[in-house]
């Protein structure tokens, strides 16, 4: 159900990220680094909704800081990832192969933090 959600509001609000970039499909980041950073962003906005801000500005400060962080530790910056994700919402069998991706990234870094969740739950459990 989310991930339904999740294309759908991404199918919309791409009509607005191709209206604002006009960029060939050889200027995009490749499919993998896109994904990454995708699921990145996507993280970011999970922690700052699960934050529960009360006020939305202080939301937008938030996001706004957390991936400019994102952004600055792969090295890019906002209009390279706009660029390239007007890129890929054109090309409609790529973006849904992009964000098949970016789904599998999140579930494998939910499947490592639980890991590592409970790995430090039994140690914590062991000390005397």
């Amino acid at each position: 159900m989310k991930k339904g959600l999740l294309l759908l509001f991404l199918a919309l609000s791409a009509g607005t990220f191709s209206a604002c970039v006009n960029e060939s499909s050889s200027d995009r980041l490749e499919q993998e680094q896109m994904a990454q950073v995708l699921a990145d962003i996507h993280i970011d906005e999970a922690i700052i909704q699960n934050l529960h801000v009360g006020n939305t500005d202080t939301s937008l400060v938030l996001y706004h800081e957390l991936s400019q962080q994102t952004l600055k530790k792969r090295g890019l910056d906002s209009m390279q990832v706009a660029k390239s994700y007007g890129s890929y919402v054109k090309d409609p069998a790529a973006f849904i192969k992009l964000y098949t991706r970016v789904n599998e990234i999140i579930e494998e870094r939910q499947k490592n933090t639980a890991v590592k969740n409970t790995s430090v739950k039994k140690a914590a459990a062991k000390k005397p």
